[in-house]
């Protein structure tokens, strides 16, 4: 079963988000000792398709679908932007980066998560977080 979601380019609108993912933990039955690190991820990658993907247009959506399946919860979030060159990204654990006040996002999914790819020049990212143990 396959969940979705599209809101405009808001940072507001993190907070449907998080219903939404809430929602989501309520049927599938989730332990919500997983939530938090989900939802780090998949609010980072939101906001990242928000600011920089669709550059705050308010005319422009991000989708997001949800699906459990293995043991695994799989998020694909996609902008309407151009994308990125992940190979361009900075280290923000270097010294020059460490008090920037952005720069994080991706970093911060890829910790978080079991796998990141991105998709379509850097405009779709798939996400999967293992919760079985």
């Amino acid at each position: 079963m396959e969940f979705e979601l599209a809101i405009s380019s808001q940072l507001s609108n993190v907070n449907i988000v998080r219903s939404f993912l809430d929602e989501i933990f309520s049927k599938f039955r989730l332990d919500r000792k997983y939530f938090n690190r989900i939802f780090l991820g998949l609010s980072e990658a939101v906001c990242n398709c928000i600011v920089h993907g669709n550059a705050l247009d308010e005319e422009k959506k991000v989708f997001i679908k949800v699906r459990y399946s293995g043991g695994s919860l799989l998020l694909e979030i996609k902008d309407e932007g151009k994308g990125f060159s992940f190979a361009d990204l900075s280290d923000p654990t270097s010294a020059d980066n460490l008090k920037k006040e952005n720069g994080r996002g991706i970093f911060l999914i890829c910790q978080t998560a079991d796998d990141v790819k991105f998709f379509d020049g850097g405009s779709k990212v798939l996400i999967r977080y293992k919760l079985a143990e």
